[in-house]
């Protein structure tokens, strides 16, 4: 189970990324898969819940969306 995220910390965190660009990487049958995302999303404060959007006909999300975690890795301007 993933650790408690506090809302407080998560909503400043999401209010500072105004368009963001995204990783999602998970390993699937021990394979290293990932995604690029444009459309990452906060959905949820409580509880703390954020989205994206892909094409749901990609056939990496077809491998992505088989894994029970998803990494998502938020790029920075550095």
């Amino acid at each position: 189970m993933p650790e408690s995220i506090d809302p407080k910390f998560f909503r400043q965190v999401m209010g500072q990324v105004p368009t963001v660009v995204t990783v999602v990487t998970a390993m699937v049958d021990q394979v290293p898969q990932a995604m690029v995302i444009g459309s990452f999303v906060s959905v949820s404060l409580d509880p703390p819940l954020a989205g994206f959007f892909c094409t749901t006909t990609s056939d990496t999300w077809q491998e992505l969306r088989r894994a029970e975690v998803l990494g998502v890795n938020v790029l920075g301007a550095h």
